[in-house]
């Protein structure tokens, strides 16, 4: 596959900070017996193992005082069994829908190696309220985007724990210039920290028509501190400091869009370094499919983007835990969304769009009807991917895919169109990880990066 060009990142240096690390990634495996233990391996972009921890599930040592993991939800740590059609199953940890760039559902892996539980009914509400947050260079989201109608805050990073509020709503005159129709939306919001840009989509009604809320200021930047959306909104809205603020409606029903909760009310909004703003929606049952606003002129383009086919699947009208999730790659280029492919999370299809200029994005698609898929960023610009029953079953191995976008890589062999398919294919070898038994490893984001 051929390379990837792509505008040159804006450095994290210029925004008064340090990169970070390069991603590290996680191996968590698990056997169903209540004594058998649980093992989680850290490696570096390199593939470097570089921590490794086990746990036991039984009440005796060495499991340690008061982890949830041997309690409540060990049952849907298991990675055993594949997902099958099953709903929230013993092995629903390895859900396609389970991890995004604010965390996983389910699990806190540090660096370390350290384990902890989330719960998960908190947890998957908390997500499927989560949006975009594009960066510089080397920046990892230091906390979380929380919207659902007209309430929007910031939470530290994949957390319950809220640090900032909009204190009037988003339907206050003072805030947005709010269709006050429909109060709905989950999830529909999008920053993006180069521009200093924050987009709100709100849907109008039950048909999929919407108006777009853009704020713009040059002298605020959120980063989870108190009184930074009031700040942020209030100035732009109020034309103070150099921000902006403007709306404009526009209609979006395609491919049955309008039968599902999930395309009529969630969608990832990507803004853009080029102004445009880039909407990525999941059709249960049907497909995945992306559209490009362009502000200046309040058009939609759809035609120029084809549709990722998905067969019986659901969305968040069954559960918080379900539907369409998303990833961001360390050089904070591509934003890869997606959603499953069969049920409520097995296989996966979606879309990687370029966060400087959304017209160059393709399509991913792995069609499993067994087991969920992970994706977790890796490298400068790049995902890896796994999907667990291609692992090795009762022995130490994980299987890992890679898509690639930097310009030097040498993953890639032929050529490319901007909007094909990108082929979802292993590299070919087992990576070392510990055994626990009959067990199917899974690839799951690690925490933090530093160590």
């Amino acid at each position: 596959m051929g390379r990837f060009l792509t505008a040159a990142p804006v450095a994290a240096a210029s925004f008064g900070f340090d990169r970070q690390p390069l991603p590290l990634i996680a191996s968590y495996s698990n056997s169903a017996s209540t004594s058998a233990s649980i093992d989680c391996s850290i490696f570096d972009s390199d593939l470097n193992l570089v921590a490794r921890t086990q746990h036991s599930n039984s009440t005796t040592p060495p499991s340690p005082s008061g982890s949830e993991l041997w309690t409540d939800w060990v049952g849907w740590f298991s990675t055993t069994s594949n997902i099958s059609s099953g709903w929230q199953s013993t092995s629903w940890c390895k859900s396609t829908s389970c991890n995004q760039a604010d965390g996983h559902q389910m699990l806190r892996i540090a660096s370390n190696g350290g384990m902890s539980a989330r719960h998960p009914g908190i947890t998957a509400s908390l997500q499927a309220n989560f949006g975009v947050i594009v960066g510089p260079e080397g920046y990892r989201q230091p906390m979380s985007l929380w919207q659902s109608g007209t309430t929007l805050r910031q939470h530290l990073r994949g957390q319950p724990v809220q640090t900032d509020i909009l204190t009037p709503g988003l339907n206050h005159a003072s805030a947005a210039q709010w269709a006050n129709s429909n109060n709905s939306g989950r999830g529909m919001v999008g920053y993006n920290r180069r521009s200093n840009t924050l987009v709100v989509i709100e849907p109008r009604d039950a048909s999929c028509n919407y108006r777009a809320h853009i704020w713009r200021h040059p002298g605020v930047r959120l980063s989870g501190k108190p009184g930074e959306l009031d700040r942020f909104i209030l100035q732009a809205r109020a034309g103070q400091n150099g921000a902006s603020y403007s709306q404009f409606d526009f209609a979006w029903n395609a491919n049955g869009s309008a039968s599902y909760t999930e395309s009529q009310y969630r969608m990832r909004v990507i803004p853009c370094d080029n102004g445009q703003i880039a909407l990525v929606r999941f059709v249960p049952h049907n497909c995945t499919h992306m559209a490009v606003l362009t502000p200046s002129t309040g058009a939609i383009n759809t035609a120029s983007f084809a549709i990722v086919s998905a067969t019986t699947s659901y969305g968040v009208e069954q559960g918080d835990p379900a539907g369409m999730r998303h990833q961001i790659t360390w050089d904070n280029q591509w934003v890869a969304a997606f959603a499953p492919y069969y049920y409520y999370g097995c296989g996966m299809v979606g879309h990687v769009v370029n966060t400087s200029d959304p017209n160059r994005q393709f399509r991913i698609s792995y069609t499993g009807t067994t087991c969920g898929v992970g994706l977790v960023p890796i490298r400068e610009s790049a995902f890896a991917w796994n999907s667990s029953h291609v692992n090795a079953d009762g022995a130490a191995g994980l299987n890992l895919g890679l898509l690639d976008f930097s310009t030097d890589s040498h993953q890639w062999s032929g050529t490319n169109a901007i909007g094909s398919v990108l082929s979802m294919q292993m590299w070919g070898g087992f990576i070392d990880t510990g055994s626990s038994s009959t067990n199917y490893p899974a690839v799951m984001p690690v925490e933090n990066w530093s160590r």
